[in-house]
């Protein structure tokens, strides 16, 4: 495969404008799929900014709704807007590739319940931080389940944009906390859950992979939330919608963006989320920012813009 360098000029930057987005690839699947690097950033920036806020609505909600309710109703929500969206397009959402698609469900809902189980037990912005080593586990993982080469100045790069991440969340390493190994966890399997994904993009719709992965989370929780249903508060239900709303923009953003690019050089574009969580741990839960915060923000984002001059690579 040909090198493609990305973001020279303001030319080739309106290319996007031509090239998405466009929900129909959401519903539609090729037999041939095309890379589409800056479509694919354009998806992970829109799911990040998604899942930011649905971190902050899973903080808050947290003291009052229990981790089971919260993955029942954002699963309800997802599930209700993709098969909508399915409908109107007349897409089916019948699984072509059913055991990837599996491990796909499984490990996104394990990481789904490690992570919204660190959200209640930890301050928000270290949840995060952990659950975002996903990109690493990503670089390491993909060459060996999908054959995707990972240049070193891409691995590089993510390890810089880590390092960027404890400076944000955690400057010093005093004490470690149990609870914070939940969220290292959620990392982990959130990694096998996006290069699924990308595995995917050879059978089956996006549509289809974000409707699975909902509805499946639905049957693994609703035995443990039915009976606190009654329970809600109209102000809590209408968070836990958006939670929901929140987790399928996100859903559709990141399933977008790993059908659009490589799995491990996109991946990296997700920490812009940590820094939407930081903004909103400041401005909700009072946390402050320090000299040390600010540098390693601007190494998130400095990594962050390179990645862009970088064309990732495919090993057949």
């Amino acid at each position: 495969m040909s090198k493609r360098v990305l973001g020279r000029n303001l030319d080739s930057l309106s290319s996007l404008a031509e090239d998405g987005p466009n929900l129909s690839s959401f519903t539609e699947h090729s037999t041939a799929p095309i890379d589409s690097p800056k479509v694919a950033v354009f998806w992970m920036i829109f799911g990040s900014i998604c899942f930011g806020s649905m971190n902050a609505l899973v903080k808050w909600t947290a003291s009052n709704a229990d981790v089971w309710m919260i993955i029942f109703i954002r699963s309800v929500v997802i599930a209700l807007i993709v098969a909508i969206i399915a409908n109107l397009n007349n897409i089916t959402l019948v699984p072509k590739d059913t055991k990837t698609m599996f491990l796909r469900c499984l490990s996104g809902l394990i990481a789904m319940i490690l992570y919204f189980s660190a959200l209640a037990r930890i301050p928000i912005g270290q949840a995060v931080t952990l659950q975002y080593t996903a990109p690493l586990f990503v670089a390491l993982l993909s060459g060996r389940i999908i054959r995707e080469k990972v240049s070193p100045s891409i691995f590089i790069l993510l390890i810089l944009s880590f390092f960027g991440i404890i400076l944000v969340i955690s400057p010093t390493t005093e004490k470690i906390e149990p609870d914070a190994f939940l969220a290292l966890g959620s990392g982990f399997f959130a990694a096998l859950a996006y290069i699924f994904v990308r595995k995917l993009r050879q059978t089956d719709s996006p549509a289809s992979v974000v409707f699975w992965f909902a509805l499946f989370s639905i049957i693994g929780s609703v035995i443990q939330a039915a009976p606190d249903l009654n329970s809600l508060t109209p102000k809590i239900l209408l968070a836990l919608v958006g939670v929901g709303i929140g987790a399928g923009g996100g859903q559709i953003g990141i399933t977008m963006a790993y059908h659009k690019a490589n799995a491990a050089w996109v991946s990296a574009f997700s920490y812009l989320t940590v820094i939407i969580a930081t903004f909103y741990g400041y401005l909700i839960f009072d946390e402050t920012l320090t000299i040390t915060n600010i540098i390693g923000g601007i190494m998130i984002v400095c990594s962050g813009i390179a990645l862009v001059f970088i064309s990732p690579t495919v090993k057949k």
